[in-house]
């Protein structure tokens, strides 16, 4: 994701570079351009995890075929978890802020964010691998579940963080 940057830059017409020499308008585009290269990474961050339901389903499928229907309701429960985490992630706050706002959305608090959001993709990488390795055969899958649901509700912890970095709050 190290090219976002260079690649809006070079999909500017004409008319955008034209716009940049107008004052004001400068700034207020590289503001919105951070705020459009962080939900680009975000959705990519929620998109790894959308195999994972993929995975997670055929999971449920092998665990009915096989008989091992104890295992279900945990599976089912975990990939609720997954949806909610994944959804937060795609489709959380640009960081906007407006003329009156209590709290100002500078482009420091933009480049936190924007920070914050791709250190989400090494955590989405360990729910990946760690829904790669579930089988339905498997003596340990209860306890492979459980390790996920925490990885899960880690994640959704670490997300929760998110808002700090634009209000301030912790600091």
């Amino acid at each position: 994701m190290a090219g976002i940057d260079e690649r809006i830059e070079e999909s500017k017409n004409w008319f955008e570079r034209f716009l940049e020499k107008v004052p004001g308008y400068r700034g207020y585009k590289k503001k919105e351009l951070r705020r459009e290269t962080d939900k680009i990474e975000r959705v990519y961050v929620a998109g790894r995890l959308d195999p994972c339901l993929s995975k997670l389903d055929d999971l449920k499928l092998a665990l009915i075929e096989s008989g091992r229907l104890d295992a279900l309701a945990d599976v089912d429960a975990v990939m609720r978890r997954l949806r909610k985490v994944r959804d937060r992630i795609q489709f959380a706050d640009y960081g906007y802020s407006g003329m009156f706002d209590a709290t100002k959305v500078g482009v420091e608090q933009l480049d936190e964010l924007r920070a914050f959001d791709r250190g989400l993709g090494n955590d989405a990488d360990g729910i990946v691998d760690l829904v790669a390795d579930l089988a339905a055969d498997s003596s340990s899958l209860s306890a492979d579940i459980k390790l996920l649901g925490d990885r899960i509700d880690a994640l959704d912890t670490r997300f929760s963080e998110r808002d700090d970095l634009i209000t301030g709050v912790g600091r």
